[in-house]
């Protein structure tokens, strides 16, 4: 192995060690909010971008046009309730809240927002919560 995949190696294992516990499962139960949609339960992925004010990000489609009950589950397991916020009407993504104060058993961490970095081409590693 050569020195620069080394390094990549050592520097994904340190990303990983500080984002995975910014890593929420979501679980969603909906009702039927049109004619041409069904009620259901899913699962999602969501990262914390804001741990004071409880923001976790994700895609658009978890933020449901209807009502939803919702949690989060945190990767010590515990769960909280999360409640839509804003779901984008152009871009796939949306915003879920929470409240930081009731996590209990775990501190929180969080994966700052930073719309400046992305560029056209750039190498990208996804990331998930498998609760």
């Amino acid at each position: 192995m050569d020195q620069s995949s080394s390094q990549s190696g050592t520097k994904w294992r340190e990303t990983l060690e500080r984002v995975v516990p910014c890593c929420v499962v979501l679980k969603i139960t909906s009702a039927r909010s049109f004619d041409t949609e069904s009620a259901g339960s899913s699962f999602a992925t969501g990262f914390i971008v804001d741990k004071e004010k409880g923001l976790i990000l994700t895609n658009r489609h978890v933020v449901k046009p209807g009502p939803v009950t919702a949690d989060a589950v945190f990767l010590n397991r515990e769960e909280l309730p999360v409640y839509p916020l804003y779901r984008d009407p152009v871009h796939d993504f949306g915003f879920m809240r929470f409240d930081p104060k009731k996590l209990r058993f775990m501190s929180l961490g969080e994966v700052p927002l930073a719309p400046e970095a992305a560029q056209v081409g750039i190498e990208i590693r996804v990331v998930g919560n498998d609760s």
